[in-house]
């Protein structure tokens, strides 16, 4: 999907990489979450929703430095 973001748009996915983390890719960049962090993003069942991959994809673009080079 795409995110805009200050003015910028960032490529973001959710990637499944056989471990119990969260894996958020962002423009090329892996951020992994712990299952326990990312559960806050997820419903009732347990599924990352899009809206709930958009949010931790900001809090990745925000905390990593590298989306700003």
């Amino acid at each position: 999907m795409n995110l805009n973001y200050d003015g910028r748009t960032f490529e973001v996915y959710l990637l499944d990489d056989g471990t119990l983390d969260t894996v958020i890719e962002v423009d090329g960049i892996e951020h992994r979450y712990s299952t326990e962090f990312a559960s806050q993003w997820r419903d009732e069942v347990g599924a990352m929703s899009e809206t709930g991959i958009r949010e931790l994809a900001l809090l990745a673009i925000e905390e990593d430095e590298r989306h700003w080079e």
